[in-house]
Order: structure tokens, then sequence, then C-alpha cells
């Protein structure tokens, strides 16, 4: 992305130097003239403004090289891969990954991993998956961590989770019956509450200040020097050198029941 951070350098300068240009008459001299009034007005950017043809032709080299780069197919989808609540097939391979990439990088086994649902932007169509579309899944330039937690606060997380109707989850199964948290299970395993336990999560939603999964901040952390955008690129290409396609299911990992069932 080499190109794309100098265009994130040069277009900064470019504008400083149009304000620099544009202010040098306003000087104060002999030929200035006293300011008595200010007005403002609100200018839309949108579609409505047309663009400045020099600086389209200097961003234009950028933009091609971009747009080859982005274009690249890096695996394919067997299916559609769509993100939901309470689980779906692009929440569940994600987290999937997540969890199978910490526990590579990591010291230690890692037992759970959660990002949001929110977070990722888009669904993945079957076919061809080009490098543009993982970032648009994940635009964000997210950081994977690890998080010492207690049982006791995986419930906690467990029940906020069921609070939002599910989230991208793996290595933990939850059950719920009218949002009330009934079962939760690590590794399969059930969750002691002095027991220790590593979630893999995002530095953004382990960050402080949030309204939710505030427990999250709360704990021990590790940062892995990893984005998550650059854990799903990997994990796509590795599936494609195996000569296989990604693909994912539903396994019942979050379920809500309602009150009878």
């Amino acid at each position: 992305m080499k190109h794309l951070t100098s265009l994130r350098i040069i277009l900064p300068v470019i504008l400083a130097m149009a304000l620099i240009i544009n202010c040098a008459g306003t000087k104060a001299g002999p030929e200035s003239r006293d300011i008595t009034r200010m007005e403002s007005r609100n200018l839309a950017i949108d579609s409505t403004l047309s663009p400045d043809p020099e600086l389209e032709a200097l961003i234009q080299p950028y933009r091609a090289d971009l747009d080859d780069k982005m274009s690249v197919v890096i695996g394919y989808a067997a299916l559609d891969l769509k993100k939901g609540k309470p689980e779906a097939p692009l929440n569940n391979f994600v987290a999937d990954l997540m969890l199978k990439r910490a526990t590579r990088e990591f010291r230690q086994p890692v037992d759970v991993a959660l990002t949001n649902n929110g977070g990722l932007r888009v669904d993945i169509q079957s076919g061809p998956i080009t490098l543009g579309k993982i970032y648009e899944v994940m635009p964000f330039e997210n950081e994977l961590v690890i998080l010492q937690m207690t049982g006791a606060q995986l419930v906690i997380l467990a029940k906020e989770i069921g609070e939002e109707g599910g989230e991208a989850v793996s290595g933990m199964r939850l059950e719920f019956q009218d949002q009330n948290l009934t079962q939760i299970t690590v590794q399969d395993q059930r969750v002691e509450s002095d027991s220790l336990y590593y979630l893999v999560t995002t530095d953004y939603l382990s960050g402080s200040g949030r309204n939710r999964f505030n427990v999250l901040s709360l704990v021990p952390k590790t940062l892995l020097g990893i984005t998550l955008r650059d854990a799903i690129i990997d994990e796509v290409k590795e599936i494609q050198a195996a000569g296989r396609q990604v693909t994912a299911q539903l396994d019942g990992r979050i379920v809500f029941r309602k009150s009878g069932e």
C-alpha cells in the first residue's frame, strides 16, 4: 500500500499549498483591504461537486495503481458469507480465523474469540474474493489483542452478548432463554468462575470508555501486532493455497429460546 500512503501524504500538502496561495493576497500592506465583515456558507462534498481536472490528473496514477492492487483475486468463496445475528456464516468465519491466528501467535492456547457484528461492514458473495473486498469487509485498522479473563468475567461478557442479540464468537457456546443466559461453555467445558481464560478480540472492543463490553477494558491485555484485516487476508490466501474455497457453517454457537421451547 505504498502508493496509498503516498497519496495520503500528498493530498494534505496540495490543499495546504492551495490555502497559502489563496491567502497570499490578504497580507497587510498598502494594497490590502480592511476586512469589516466575514461570511460563511456550507459547501456540499458530494456528487454535485465538479472534479478539478488538475487534481484528477495528479491523483489518477495513484488511483490506477491502487485499483490494480485491490482487484487481485486472493481466494474464492464456496457460498455467500453473510453477517447477521445471533450468528451467521461471515461472523463464524471471522471469529474462527481470529481464534486460529491468535493460538498460532500467542504463547498460550487461546480459548475464545470475539468481534462485533457491526465491525464487519459488508457480506462476501460466492465466487472470487478480491483484496478490495476484504478492505470493504474490514475497513478499520483494528489490531488483534489477547485478554486474560476469569470465568466470572466471561459470564458478564456473555450476558452482554445476549443483550446485543449475538455477536461473532468462537470457542464459546451460549444459550439464552428470554434473553437470560442459561448456559455457557468454553471449548466444550463448563466455565469455572475462578479459572483463567484467554480471549482474542480487537483493540477497538477492548478500549476504555465504551458503553458496552466494558469488562474487556478491565483485564490484562497483550497486543499481537496484527490487524484483523491482515488476519482475514492471510486466512483467505492460506485456504486458496491449499486448493480449497472459503466456507462457513452455522453450528448453534449462540442460541436464543423463548419460554416453553
